[in-house]
């Protein structure tokens, strides 16, 4: 009788010292770390690339549906799109863009014509290719006169649309590109309002 109460005693203790050992692990998996995501933000410094003479008020851009999220986005294909795990925009498309192209507008001044410019924002991405990667930007914006309704023709409605190298399909170097793209394409839409009559 006592030697089958010590086996039982003992076969206890092994559980719960198996048990004891099960919860340290699952405690241990809790406190692992997982990586820190990077977040990123355009390079608002004016390239100096746009110079128009009239003021341009940049309203608003709405990003297609894709780019809502705050993940860079990559185009490993024509018809395949993923998202970087841990590379995050600072803010969404629908701020950093408008952002960096008011800062290539430069502040308005006062006496010059001021038009407004709305639209979408239908790519901003990295773009995988055999060479590396590229940035590619595509806008579809509108140019009204200043106190025009939204719903007023526009005088103006153009797609824009570049595609930079970026060389390695790292995000700090596709980023870099991408606030390169915008100003190239901040000069052509300076230069396109410039020329309305």
């Amino acid at each position: 009788m006592l030697l089958h109460s010590c086996g039982t005693d003992q076969a206890r203790r092994s559980v719960l010292k198996g048990l004891g050992l099960a919860w340290l692990v699952v405690l241990g998996a809790g406190c692992a770390h997982a990586p820190e995501p990077r977040f990123y933000t355009l390079d608002m410094t004016p390239s100096g690339k746009a110079a128009p003479s009239c003021n341009i008020e940049v309203e608003r851009l709405r990003p297609h549906d894709a780019l809502t999220r705050v993940d860079l986005m990559v185009k490993t294909s024509p018809t395949q799109i993923e998202y970087y795990a841990l590379d995050r925009w600072a803010a969404t498309l629908s701020e950093l863009v408008p952002e960096k192209l008011r800062a290539e507008f430069g502040a308005p001044v006062a006496g010059r014509r001021t038009l407004v410019l709305s639209g979408t924002i239908l790519a901003f991405e990295q773009v995988d290719t055999e060479e590396g990667a590229n940035a590619h930007v595509k806008l579809d914006l509108e140019l009204r006169n200043e106190g025009d309704s939204r719903y007023a023709a526009p005088i103006l409605q153009k797609v824009y649309e570049i595609a930079v190298p970026a060389g390695r399909p790292a995000p700090a170097d596709v980023v870099r590109a991408l606030s390169a793209g915008l100003e190239a394409l901040a000069a052509q839409i300076a230069s396109d309002a410039s020329a309305i009559p």
